[in-house]
C-alpha cells in the first residue's frame, strides 16, 4: 500500500477573520484528510502569514491512489463563536502517482470561502508532498500530555470529562491511562521509547493556552490556564 506524506510549512496572505477591526488578523490552523485519516495542525495566533516551525508532518495510507484525494481546510479559530472556514484545497493523490517516492515542494492556491472573497487575497499554502510506494522504514508516533493550572496547587494533570492527562495526537481520544491513547506499535518495528519533544514549546516542551482549543504558545502568559506537551516514540524496522 502506498503512503502519502504531507508536510505543512507555511501559508501566506490569508483572509482576516476579524476584518472589521483595523489591521485585522486570523488565528489559523489547517486540517487534512485522506479517506478516514484526519489531522489538525497547531493553531498560530494573530497572523495572516503563518509559518509552522518545525513543519508539521502527516502520513496517510492510500488504498487507491487513482481515486483518493487530499482535502485541506484552513480555519480561523474563534473562542466565542464557531471557527470560520477561511479556504479549502483539494489535491488528487493521482497527481503524484507518476513520480512515486519524489518529494515536491509547491505553493497551492486556496479557494476562499464566499464571505472572504471581498478581501481579494492571494492565499497560498506551502506544502511538501510525496507519495511513497511503501511505508517508511521509520515511523514517529505521538501522544499529548495535558495539565491544568490550579491556584492552590499549581500545574496538575488534567482530569475532567472532556480532557484527561493523556490524549491522542488528533485529540480524538483522552484518558488518565497512557496505554489507552498511545498508538499501536507498527508491525515488525521496534520503538526507541517514549520521550517528550523539545523542538517545540518551552525548555520542557510545554505549550500554553487559555483553553485546550488553543491557540498555543511556547510562553506562559497571564491567562495561560492549560498546557500540553508532545511525547514521541520513533520506530524502526526490526533487524530480525
Amino acid at each position: 500500500m502506498p503512503y502519502l506524506h504531507v508536510t505543512l510549512r507555511s501559508a501566506s496572505d490569508l483572509p482576516s477573520g476579524d476584518f472589521s477591526f483595523v489591521g485585522g488578523k486570523s488565528d489559523p490552523y489547517v486540517t487534512f484528510s485522506v479517506n478516514d485519516t484526519k489531522y489538525r495542525s497547531p493553531c498560530l495566533k494573530n497572523t495572516l502569514d503563518p509559518v509552522w516551525d518545525p513543519p508539521e508532518h502527516y502520513v496517510f495510507p492510500v488504498a487507491d491512489a487513482l481515486s483518493a484525494v487530499l482535502s485541506v481546510k484552513v480555519y480561523d479559530m474563534d473562542t466565542l463563536n464557531p471557527d470560520d472556514l477561511l479556504g479549502t484545497l483539494v489535491v488528487p493523490v493521482a497527481k503524484f502517482a507518476d513520480e512515486m517516492d519524489v518529494s515536491t515542494l509547491e505553493h497551492y492556491p486556496l479557494s476562499l470561502a464566499s464571505e472572504f472573497t471581498s478581501q481579494k487575497r492571494d492565499s497560498m499554502l506551502l506544502l511538501e508532498i510525496c507519495l511513497k510506494r511503501l511505508d517508511d522504514q521509520e515511523r514517529h508516533l505521538y501522544v499529548w500530555e495535558n495539565e491544568s493550572w490550579c491556584i492552590n496547587s499549581g500545574w496538575k494533570s488534567t482530569n475532567d470529562s472532556e480532557r484527561q492527562q493523556w490524549s491522542s495526537y488528533d485529540d480524538s481520544a483522552t484518558s488518565a491511562a497512557f496505554s489507552e491513547v498511545a498508538p499501536r506499535a507498527p508491525a515488525n518495528m521496534e520503538g526507541s521509547g517514549w520521550q517528550y519533544c523539545l523542538n517545540r514549546g518551552d525548555v520542557e516542551g510545554w505549550l500554553y493556552a487559555k483553553t485546550f482549543a488553543g491557540p498555543w504558545t511556547p510562553n506562559k502568559l497571564t491567562f495561560s490556564l492549560v498546557r500540553r506537551r508532545l511525547w514521541e516514540n520513533t520506530f524502526k524496522l526490526s533487524s530480525d
